[in-house]
């Protein structure tokens, strides 16, 4: 079995399981940190006209996470199932 492979079994067995809150307040949490994080080294490296852009786009695909993440903890991942 090789590494794609691996992954992709960790992927669906991650994936077909319900998200807990823990879960979901750990996701939110590091969204935050790594959205700060890269804010400010764009704000240091290229200024701040470009660090908002980042920050702005940053957040956009987070919370797109974030929602879909609620989504699938609410109704679960039947589709994954192997019968």
């Amino acid at each position: 079995m090789g590494i794609i492979d691996r992954f992709e079994d960790e992927y669906v067995d991650v994936s077909s399981s319900r998200a807990s809150i823990r879960e979901l307040l750990e996701l939110f949490a590091g969204s935050v940190v790594f959205v700060l994080v890269a804010g400010g080294l764009t704000w240091y490296l290229l200024g701040s006209t470009v660090a908002f852009g980042v920050v702005a786009v940053l957040a956009v695909i987070f919370s797109i996470t974030l929602v879909s993440q609620a989504y699938w903890a609410l109704v679960g991942r039947e589709d994954y199932d192997e019968s």
